[in-house]
């Protein structure tokens, strides 16, 4: 018989939790997609309708100018499910009777930290594999931490980027340079997920910076929370399975089911997700204020983050 000592239901909300804990990247940003979203879409793509940008013209007070009439040309985000991440465990009926003692902990635990770090790579490779319409430079040592992140802040404002929402994501090596600044702004990080609220550096020109172990350590982008769209989607319970539930909240879901080897008289814990990621890319304005459109497309680019290269300060030659 089957060794499981813990309902699937009470374990997967366990793990759910323990994802909202954990999750850091993921936290940061609000487009998050869930099967209400994908039940029947096509292809396994949700289609976000963006709303048509217009602009306004003046008719003229007393004497009217010629009235030029807009196409209403709407675009969207394509955000597609196309990776199903896995964590698999195998038990043994002597592990089960002698050296687990808590089911939570000593498996489920392991097993939620593996599907944190997937979901943190997922986002951070939309990040740079991204194609970036704002870089810029930050050389530790020379440049000013806080004028690169105004730097950055112009760059966001002149796209129209919300004010609010915004964070500077980065890598150890670029934290440890930030952490150098003496003016540094401490964060309140009360309604912040209490992973993020470990991660955070502190603030500066209006972005909070977070620090993340899924960028490379040289790695950072100043973001929005609408720069990326992300899904979680948690697979059906299979009808075969010994015991299996579905946990769903806040945009992020998960799926943990149990079932029995009778052959090599093994348990199996399976903890999986269908996940997917973009960046939200907008429409492409010309200097008439106009959506550029080519043989019927409109044209896209990426505004809502800058891309940030860094470089490490040299340390001076002793000899020289």
């Amino acid at each position: 018989m089957a060794h499981i000592f813990e309902k699937a239901e009470k374990l997967s909300g366990i793990a759910l939790a323990l994802l909202q804990r954990q999750i850091v990247l993921p936290s940061l940003f609000s487009n998050r997609y869930g099967i209400q979203d994908f039940k029947g879409a096509k292809g396994d793509v949700v289609n976000v309708k963006r709303p048509a940008i217009l602009v306004a013209q003046d008719a003229g007070f007393r004497d009217r100018n010629p009235i030029v009439y807009q196409d209403l040309v709407q675009s969207r985000i394509q955000v597609k499910l196309d990776r199903y991440p896995i964590v698999p465990v195998q038990l043994s009926d002597e592990e089960l009777t002698l050296d687990i003692e808590n089911f939570a902990q000593d498996v489920t635990a392991p097993q939620v930290r593996a599907l944190v770090e997937d979901f943190e790579n997922t986002v951070a490779g939309a990040l740079s594999g991204a194609t970036y319409v704002h870089e810029i430079t930050y050389e530790d040592g020379i440049d000013d931490p806080r004028k690169v992140a105004i730097d950055a802040r112009r760059m966001l404002n002149d796209s129209n980027v919300p004010a609010s929402g915004r964070y500077w994501i980065v890598g150890s090596e670029v934290s440890a340079a930030i952490a150098k600044f003496d003016n540094l702004l401490d964060v309140n990080t009360a309604g912040l997920p209490e992973a993020v609220r470990e991660g955070v550096v502190g603030r500066l020109a209006g972005f909070t910076i977070v620090e993340s172990n899924a960028l490379d350590g040289d790695e950072s982008y100043f973001v929005h929370n609408s720069a990326l769209a992300l899904a979680f989607v948690a697979p059906a319970a299979p009808r075969g399975a010994t015991s299996s539930a579905v946990a769903i909240e806040g945009g992020l879901s998960v799926r943990q089911l149990f079932d029995y080897d009778s052959d090599t008289l093994h348990d199996r814990s399976i903890l999986g997700v269908f996940t997917g990621g973009t960046v939200v890319e907008d429409p492409q304005i010309g200097a008439d204020g106009k959506v550029i459109i080519t043989t019927g497309e409109v044209q896209m680019e990426f505004v809502r983050a800058v891309k940030v290269t860094f470089a490490e300060a040299v340390e001076p030659d002793p000899e020289v």
